[in-house]
């Protein structure tokens, strides 16, 4: 990933833009101050505006610090504050991060929340070469999750009491969106993505025994296609085989994940045995008086 200038963004109704300090009671009125809002955030309401004034008063200073992708939404008949939203938690290893928006009640159910999500991810994936965007809503707020399904995230997985407020826990469904146009996809890389749908609950036995059995499913079931191509007059499906194939891909990368091997190390580890085995390319000779 690398660290772009923040900088406005304009989308067919919204724009997308620095905070101000002229936004405080917008700030306060329309998103912090307001219970409905912030019912399922894992803060509190605050109480009046100067606590408002505090809070935004560390995002502003945020900006002079360093990067800080933090954009106030306006719409582009009206220069007030309705919402806001924020790229956060960025990972340089994994070239991932996530990101937060709050919304004011009368913006919702108007397609606002998945059109300033959908320029914010843009916005990653184009400016700043992320590669996957990770973020979570708690369960009981399943109007966050069509917003994040709207603007082309899939579902994952389900967190058990992963957020507490008020001595309540509450679950949390993860989401997460791909950079489909980054064309730098190693073995490693697919290994890592692949394995942000294994079920976490899981340990390396499970994983490894999981791994190893569905090779075998997976495999007979590629065969299967291939046997009634070959003695039962089907046309060969070369979709479903591909698919098939894509599952033996998954379960090899559980495997090797069981065993804390990096995928590119089993391949690489193949190749110098067949390079050892056939300098030259196969060779029938070569093949039949193999000696391992």
């Amino acid at each position: 990933m690398r660290y772009a200038n923040f900088h406005p963004i304009e989308t067919e109704r919204l724009y997308l833009r620095q905070l101000r300090m002229e936004d405080v009671y917008e700030y306060y009125e329309r998103l912090f101050g307001d219970a409905d809002v912030s019912r399922y955030m894992l803060f509190d309401p605050h109480q009046d505006i100067g606590e408002s004034l505090e809070s935004l008063q560390r995002k502003l200073e945020r900006y002079e610090e360093g990067p800080y992708y933090c954009w106030g939404v306006t719409t582009k008949e009206d220069d007030t504050l309705m919402g806001l939203i924020e790229l956060l938690r960025f990972d340089e290893t994994e070239e991932s991060c996530s990101f937060a928006y709050m919304l004011g009640c009368d913006y919702w159910n108007q397609g606002y929340g998945t059109e300033m999500l959908r320029a914010v991810i843009r916005f990653a994936f184009e400016e700043l070469g992320i590669e996957r965007i990770v973020a979570d809503h708690m369960t009981r707020n399943p109007a966050s999750g069509a917003v994040m399904r709207k603007a082309g995230m899939t579902q994952i997985a389900t967190e058990e009491g992963k957020y507490e407020k008020l001595g309540i826990r509450y679950d949390a469904d993860v989401y997460e969106i791909c950079n489909a146009h980054k064309n730098d996809l190693t073995v490693n890389k697919y290994q890592k993505l692949a394995m942000t749908t294994l079920n976490p609950a899981l340990n390396k036995k499970d994983v490894l025994i999981n791994g190893v059995m569905g090779l075998c499913g997976e495999s007979g079931e590629a065969i299967d296609i291939v046997k009634k191509w070959l003695a039962q007059g089907h046309e060969l499906d070369k979709t479903k085989l591909a698919k098939e194939l894509g599952d033996i891909a998954w379960y090899l990368a559980e495997t090797a994940y069981a065993l804390d091997i990096p995928l590119e190390d089993i391949f690489k580890a193949n190749i110098d045995k067949l390079r050892a085995r056939y300098p030259q390319g196969f060779d029938s000779e070569r093949s039949v008086n193999r000696t391992e």
